[in-house]
This record gives structure tokens, sequence and C-alpha cells, in this order.
């Protein structure tokens, strides 16, 4: 067991249904239809049982029934009579929950939501200080694919509006500078009496927290809209084919035109109907922090949009057991973060540190990289770009702006003060930034650094292999193309050759050799050489110099 994979303080289980929606989506590729039709009808159980199903429970059963859609005609060809029962019980279910949740629209109080997350006030504190995402309302009445959250249809419920006004001066005084104020809903859509969103927004400008308000302008909602607009509120509408003319109307009324997202015909889509559980696409999650909902608080963590993640990104539940709490990140700030790197985050004293491993589902993203563009949003670093700054290039290039990177660090440390005066702590982190740089500039330390963050990767990745076999398989299934390529061009090279030679020879591309030494961990195949690299090479990341390194 290498050093990274000690502990982890952030537990990422999944929840019964998403265990099961990614078991059904094995047996699924594996053509095992006796299997399907099987854990399908646990899951109709599982559901039949639940006598009041939650927001996230909700949205997993549509996911399950999109992947039943999607591949129905070969399901129904291969399963028994009985199969059809199950799908249309399941469908009354949904309906029924639906039905029976949108009919007794209730608001939470404070009081109640604080029961249901049961955490202590340390706990609270942080997930104040870390929230992006106040989703004001469960459930939305015109949802739409962008909304990447799989929204319900219909309103369910709303946060009171003391709640609301508690839960956001609660975040001001967590320095909290941010928050959105929508999520799986629309905030155009909350109401309590006669007040509606315009009630909250008046109240925030008495606090020290700005917002951000994206809406799709329900039907009934449009003189709403131009009272927002008349109080300069900080809101964007989101685009669909059912609103696009009613909005197209309201700016010619008012004679301005609105900040808009969305815009183009190729998102028009409804939400989770341009899933097709067989491919995988760039991440539609914007931030790393947390999220408060009616139906509780969670962690979130980007992912790329695939059959594993069809949110765009992993929603960990904050329970009384949570004791690691991401930085927040949003916007452009989240691109720049690495998410094959230990994520930063606080403990519960509020002091920052670097986890030592990986989360799960960080390792997951590694896998699924495969270092294509249209992965990568604009000023997000992908994995393949990273190993990219220890070739010969990169470095003398590095060396070459030597001057100005310590003049910036010079600034950074000490500008207003001398070294002397520096606290041992910041001696220590000026000093290793600056050597951290200048070896990064010499070809042997570089082409060590290179082999250490290779390292962690595999040894991450060899770890999580052996724990998580019903994954691997959706991964396998997800890049089978890309591993029959890739293994076609590299085994026989691979084959007589150390990893350290093909990862440190500059006619070799290292990230190709970095997937080739991946497939064979998902495969279990060829893996000895790779095991021997790892405990050759044991690694660790070191956050102050933001390298991975070697140690003893």
């Amino acid at each position: 067991m290498t050093k990274q994979q000690k502990t982890y303080t952030l537990q990422t289980n999944d929840s019964f249904l998403e265990q099961k929606k990614n078991q059904l989506l094995v047996a699924v590729y594996d053509n095992d239809y006796k299997a399907a039709e099987q854990i399908y009808y646990n899951i109709l159980k599982y559901a039949e049982a639940d006598s009041e199903l939650n927001e996230n429970s909700e949205k997993l059963l549509n996911q399950i029934q999109t992947i039943i859609e999607k591949f129905k005609p070969v399901l129904l060809k291969h399963s028994s009579r009985k199969f059809r029962e199950y799908n249309n019980r399941l469908k009354t279910l949904i309906l029924n929950s639906i039905k029976k949740s949108s009919d007794h629209i209730r608001h939470v109080d404070f009081q109640t939501w604080e029961i249901k997350i049961d955490i202590d006030d340390c706990q609270k504190n942080l997930l104040y200080k870390t929230a992006m995402t106040f989703q004001l309302t469960c459930g939305c009445s015109n949802f739409c694919r962008r909304c990447n959250e799989w929204a319900l249809p219909k309103v369910r419920s709303h946060f009171s509006y003391k709640a609301i006004l508690k839960i956001l001066s609660h975040m001001a005084d967590q320095q909290n500078d941010e928050i959105s104020l929508y999520g799986a809903s629309d905030p155009l859509d909350w109401t309590e009496g006669e007040k509606n969103i315009s009630d909250i927004l008046s109240c925030l400008k008495k606090i020290s927290l700005e917002y951000s308000i994206l809406t799709k302008v329900p039907k009934g909602k449009e003189r709403l809209l131009e009272k927002l607009l008349g109080m300069n509120s900080s809101l964007a509408v989101s685009i669909t084919s059912k609103n696009k003319a009613r909005i197209k109307k309201i700016e010619q009324k008012i004679g301005n035109p609105i900040s808009k997202q969305h815009d183009l015909d190729e998102l028009l889509i409804r939400a989770g109907l341009d899933e097709d559980f067989v491919s995988i696409k760039p991440s539609i999650t914007d931030g790393y922090g947390t999220e408060i909902t009616p139906d509780g608080a969670f962690i979130i963590i980007p992912t790329f949009t695939s059959a594993l993640y069809p949110f765009g990104h992993k929603k960990i539940r904050v329970t009384s057991t949570t004791n690691f709490f991401p930085v927040k990140k949003t916007g452009r700030k989240a691109l720049l973060v690495d998410y094959f790197k230990p994520l930063e985050g606080y403990d519960l004293n509020k002091n920052r540190y670097h986890l030592d491993c990986l989360l799960d589902v960080q390792i997951e993203s590694i896998i699924l990289d495969n270092g294509a563009d249209e992965l990568t949003p604009p000023g997000m670093r992908s994995l393949k770009e990273y190993l990219y700054i220890f070739e010969k290039k990169a470095r003398i290039q590095r060396k070459r702006m030597t001057p100005a990177v310590l003049k910036r660090l010079k600034k950074q440390f000490i500008s207003k003060t001398a070294f002397k005066n520096l606290s041992t702590k910041n001696k220590a982190f000026y000093l290793k930034k600056i050597n951290a740089h200048l070896n990064l500039c010499k070809k042997p330390d570089c082409l060590s650094s290179k082999l250490s963050a290779v390292s962690f990767f595999l040894g991450s990745i060899s770890y999580y292999v052996q724990k998580n076999p019903i994954k691997i398989k959706i991964m396998r299934f997800l890049l089978k193309n890309e591993i029959k390529n890739n293994s076609g061009t590299y085994t026989d090279i691979v084959a007589h050759r150390h990893p350290e030679d093909l990862l440190t020879d500059p006619d070799i591309d290292s990230f190709n050799i970095f997937r080739y030494y991946v497939f064979c961990l998902l495969n279990k195949s060829s893996d000895s050489a790779i095991s021997k690299f790892i405990k050759t090479h044991p690694s660790a990341f070191d956050p102050v110099a933001d390298i991975f390194v070697q140690y003893s």
C-alpha cells in the first residue's frame, strides 16, 4: 500500500440506487439479460418499499428508466414477460410520486432541515463557508438538459422564507462571498404566501453576499422577471425550445436585451435525453464546494459526464461523519483546479490542508480522460497537458522564465518585509517554491518528478481496481475503442522495455504509454512490471512545491 492510499477522510460510497444503476448497466453491456431483469426487479422492490422518495432517489430512478428506454428493444426481446410489468410498475410509482409531492407542496423550515442533515456546529459552519449552490426549491416547472441535475418535473417543496434568510445570513457570517440561488430548480418558482424571489433578493442587499440566478422563466412569471430586471438583479435566462419565443417578446417589451445562456439549438434538449450511456462527454459542472437543498446538503466534485456520472459531478451527502470540506472554487477558478491532484479543503477546525490521496471520483476521472480536446473546457488542464510539463521543450522554457518566477515569488513573500522577518513556516514555503522551480529546470530532477507523478496515478488506480469491479467494467466498456487502438499500437513496444525507460524516452508519447498501463490495470493483465514500478518509485504530492515527489 502506497502512502497516498492509507486513509480516506471523505467517504464517497454510492447509494443503493447508484449501485443498482451501475450493476444494471454492466448486465446490459455484458448482454446478461437475465441478470438485468433481476437487478431491475430489485430496484422496483426497493422503490416500492420507500414510502416517500427523496429528490436524489427519484433522479436516479429517472436515470434508470432512461437506461431501460435506451436498451428497451433488446431487453424486451431477451427478458421474460415480467420485465414489461416491472417497467410499468416503476413508471406508475414515479408518476404517483410526482403527483403526491406536487399536489402537496411543503415548506421546509430551518429546524426541520437541521434535523435532517444531522451535523454539528463546526460542520454547519464549513458547509455555509463552502456553499456554492443554494437550491431554494425541489423540482422545476420547466426543466432542461443544461440544469445538469436531471431536475424533477413540477415543484415539490420550498425552503421557508425564514429558513432561506437564516441560511444566507450564516453564509455571510462564514465569509462566503457569493452564492448561486438555483440548482435542480428554477428560482422564480419559489413562493411563500405573497412572497417571491424578489423579496429574498431585497433582503440580500443588506447582507454582504453576492448572488447569481439562472432561470427558465416559468409560464406566468414574466412580470416577476420584469420586476427583477428593474431591480438590476444578477440574473441570466436559460434558453430552451419552450421559452425562446416568450423571452424574445419580453425583450421587445422592455426594449433591452436580457443576459442569456444556452441559446444554441444543440442545447435545447430536455433533461437527460441526450445521455446515451455509451460515450464520455465534458463535465457540465463548474465548481467544487457544497450544495444546500431542501433534501439535505452535499459535497460536489466535478466529473466527466458519462454513464458513470450522468450528472457531470459526484454528489456526496454531508453527514455527521463528514470531516473534510473542499475549498470552494467556482467558474474560472474551478477550471484551474487540477482534478488529478489531491484536493485542498478544511478540517473541522477550519485548518486548510491537502488530502494525501485521491478520492475515488478523481481516480475515475483519470481513467476516463482519453486526452481528447473535446473533453477539456478552455482554461482547464488535462492530464495529457500536465505530463507535457516534464518534456524538454517545457523544461527549457521554464528555465528561461526563472528571473520572472523568482521576481513573482519575491513579491509574494517579501515585498513588504525582509526574508529574516518571515515566520519559520513562510521561510520554508518560500525556499521550497524556489527550489521546486529550479529543480524542474534540471533534467534529472524533472524526469524524477515525472516518474513520481505517474507512479502516484498508477498506484491510485491499482488500489481502486481491487475494490470497484462493477465500475471498472463500465469504464472498460466506455473506453473499449481506445483500449483496442492503444493495445494494437504499444503492446510490442512495452513488452521489451521498462516503464522508466519508456516514460522518459523523448521520442515516445508519455501519455499514450501511461494510458497503456492504465488499461493493463483495468484488464488485470501484464501488471507485474507496473507493480514493480510503483514500488520502486513510492510517491506523494507536495502541495507547497505543487509537485509529486518520491518519498523514502
